[in-house]
This record gives structure tokens, C-alpha cells and sequence, in this order.
């Protein structure tokens, strides 16, 4: 039986009046491919925000790696070992691709303010090992073909290659927990399949994975667990086939 790497339990979250995720619970076992489902405004988003400590529950629990998260800030959290991506790509577009990969290993920077004002040994040996991860990164993840392009800029990438940026960036941060926020939203189906080719790469990386998807496609292909929400309350918990078989499901998800 796989540990338990993140738990969430009694998670509940209200915005005045609107009870946005209520009472929500799952284990997350480690090595797992684990995808949140649920139709739009299910509370996907806003769990995912209190996980990672973008929004602190009003109720509820959330531990990694047996620690709790309730009074960490997303940094601390990050430094934990939890790295996440957005429904939009947020990346630095005053940087080049490779300084954004780049800027997430400093989260554990040894440096001093006064090794890097004085450029001191410490911190030139901590640049010159954050730029050689980065590069080696960007030579492995996707099969290499971003490493070509690793001093262009943000904005002069497809939305593909910005997803792909991301996910490099996220394992710069070398997190045991990768949560993905919609990461096939808006994209062709050969970025799709690129996608899904390199979250199975990231799997075999030995890292666990927490998605939130809305297709099923996706979901039936790469998800070894999946949770339903519906309305902020969890509705179905299983292996993809028995979520898609359950009636409740079906009604709320597919609408059917």
C-alpha cells in the first residue's frame, strides 16, 4: 500500500454567502496520477488554491508529507516539496525561458544578501549550478525541443510550449508533488497528446501528480484515481471507469 503524501480532510471554504468547497476529503498516495473533476464552478480551483496556500480554508486540514499546511504561506509550501501550475500560464515575460526555470531553485538559496551584492564565491557557485539544472532540464523534459530555445521570451512561444515552459519550471523546483491546473485547456490535439506524453514523463520521473481536467478523454487516459465535486461537495471517488459508470456522475458531470 503506497504512503499517503497529501491529505485533505473536511476542507471547506465560503465566500460571504457562497459555500465555494464543503467538506471536501482525499488522500493523495504517493507515485499516484490522482485528477479532480467536476463541472465548472464545482469548487476545483478553490481547493486546489487552499492546497497550495493561495487561500486559507474556513474549516478543514491539509497535510504534506505528514506536515500541516494551515499557517504556511505558497513559498514555505513550495519549499516543502509542491509545485503548481495555473489555468493560464503565468510566466515572467521579462525573462527568458531559461531564467524562468531558473527563478524557482533560489526558494532554497543558501546565499546571502552579501554574496550576492559582492558577487561572492557562494552565490557565483549557486548561479552556475541553478543555470546547469535549468539547461539540462530544458535538454530532457519534452524530448529536448525547447532547448534551442532556451533564450527566446515568453511571448514568442504557443500556448503548447508555454505549458511545456511551465512544467519545466515546476520541475526546477524538483517537487515530490506536481499540481496541474487544467493543463490541456485551450490546446490543439497534437499539444494534447504532447501533454500527455509529458506528464507520463514527469509520472516515470517519480513524481506524484494532482490534475484538474475537464476531459474525460484526458482523464479515462492518464488518471489512476479521480475525484468528483459537484456544488463544493465530492460526489464519486474511484478508478476512472467506476467515477464514469457512477449515476451521480453522469447526471452532474456529463449531464446526462
Amino acid at each position: 500500500m503506497a504512503e499517503t503524501l497529501l491529505s485533505v480532510q473536511g476542507l471547506t471554504k465560503r465566500f460571504g454567502g457562497l459555500v465555494a468547497v464543503s467538506g471536501v476529503s482525499f488522500d493523495v498516495k504517493k507515485g499516484q496520477v490522482f485528477c479532480l473533476i467536476g463541472p465548472n464552478g464545482s469548487g476545483k480551483t478553490t481547493a486546489f488554491n487552499m492546497i497550495s496556500g493561495l487561500l486559507k480554508p474556513d474549516s478543514g486540514a491539509v497535510q504534506f508529507k505528514g506536515r500541516d499546511l494551515g499557517e504556511m504561506g505558497p513559498h514555505e509550501i513550495a519549499a516543502l516539496g509542491v509545485g503548481r501550475s495555473f489555468q493560464q500560464a503565468r510566466l515572467f515575460p521579462n525573462m527568458t525561458l531559461q531564467q524562468n526555470c531558473e527563478v524557482p531553485q533560489y526558494i532554497g538559496s543558501k546565499t546571502t544578501f552579501w554574496d550576492a551584492l559582492f558577487c561572492l564565491p557562494a552565490e557565483r557557485a549557486e548561479r552556475a549550478r541553478v543555470r546547469a539544472r535549468a539547461e539540462v532540464l530544458f535538454k530532457e523534459v519534452g524530448g529536448g525541443q525547447m532547448y534551442e530555445r532556451r533564450h527566446d521570451y515568453p511571448h514568442t512561444c504557443s500556448l503548447g510550449e508555454q505549458r511545456m515552459l511551465e512544467m519545466i519550471r515546476i520541475l526546477a523546483l524538483d517537487p515530490d508533488l506536481i499540481m496541474l491546473d487544467e493543463p490541456t485547456q485551450g490546446m490543439n490535439p497534437v499539444w494534447i497528446k504532447e501533454t500527455l506524453a509529458l506528464i507520463e514523463e514527469i509520472r516515470k520521473r517519480g513524481k506524484t501528480i494532482l490534475f484538474i481536467e475537464h476531459k474525460m478523454s484526458v482523464v479515462m487516459q492518464i488518471s489512476e484515481w479521480v475525484v468528483v465535486l459537484n456544488e463544493g461537495k465530492k460526489i464519486s471517488e474511484g478508478t476512472p471507469d467506476q467515477v464514469r459508470a457512477d449515476p451521480a456522475v453522469i447526471q452532474a458531470y456529463l449531464g446526462e
